[in-house]
């Protein structure tokens, strides 16, 4: 009896195994030159050896802000970024850009959007509405109830053939969304969030009107039709197996990275 009450006092006290640590992960994209390597604090795309896309690698570009004359006073300066990847299918990299601080002048500065980058291509190159037919575009925004709360022209709204006579068909309202500059954020602030049969979920994040409402952002979501051509890119995302999807960001571990810059940092006069 002793003996079984010793054993199972060992046994008690025998610490549980920790948990398994983030590990590193690097995949290659199908038919392509692109290599992905994913760390829980970073996103690298490598071609040829050559890195064509990161997050930790903006850090210089950053502090770069806030260089200043020795004679400058930078006291009440201030900056702060994060990037958060949302989304990696094939070549495509969406990601969460938060951006914001004081560098002088009569405002503070303040941004958040979404990003898609071809990492295959020159930076800005991506485009939904070269990804996706145009049409299914406009049909799935005209459908949006956030996009109809904001018609300012009924007729011009239900005659438009193109995103952009649509967008000019709208008011910013009071929430003073960023219609008016939005064919951009139709393009490009955008990130694929789940796959429902043959079609992908999409989201995009339209920007701010004007000043009094900086740091806004105002995020749509639109079922499109998935090309064929885009199917067995969009499949290997939703199985994890080169990259994934937004609805799985968390359990993929996407990382994220944050850089900030405090006047205990910079040169006074």
């Amino acid at each position: 009896m002793l003996m079984s009450s010793v054993v199972m006092v060992v046994l008690l006290a025998t610490p549980a195994p920790a948990p398994a640590s983030p590990q590193a992960k690097t995949w290659k994209v199908t038919g392509s030159e692109v290599t992905f390597e994913q760390s829980p604090k970073d996103l690298r795309a490598l071609r040829g050896g050559k890195e064509v896309f990161g997050l930790r690698s903006r850090e210089k570009e950053f502090l770069s802000n806030f260089e200043s004359d020795a004679d400058t006073d930078t006291s009440n300066w201030e900056g702060f970024e994060s990037y958060k990847v949302l989304s990696v299918v094939g070549p495509w990299v969406s990601y969460e850009t938060s951006i914001s601080g004081y560098t002088g002048g009569a405002h503070p500065y303040a941004h958040e959007s979404y990003v898609t980058q071809d990492v295959s291509k020159d930076p800005g190159a991506f485009s939904l509405l070269d990804a996706f037919a145009e049409k299914d575009v406009l049909k799935a925004l005209k459908a949006d109830a956030f996009v109809r709360k904001h018609i300012r022209d009924d007729d011009a709204f239900k005659k438009a053939r193109t995103v952009q006579a649509m967008l000019e068909s709208l008011d910013p309202g009071e929430d003073c969304v960023g219609f008016s500059s939005g064919l951009d954020a139709v393009k490009r602030s955008v990130a694929f969030h789940h796959l429902e049969a043959h079609k992908v979920a999409v989201r995009i994040a339209f920007g701010y009107d004007n000043e009094s409402c900086r740091g806004n952002k105002f995020v749509v979501g639109v079922l499109l039709p998935l090309p064929v051509a885009l199917r067995p890119a969009f499949e290997r995302a939703a199985k994890r197996e080169e990259g994934f999807l937004m609805k799985d960001a968390k359990a993929a571990q996407a990382p994220s990275v944050d850089f900030a810059w405090e006047p205990s940092d910079a040169k006074k006069p």
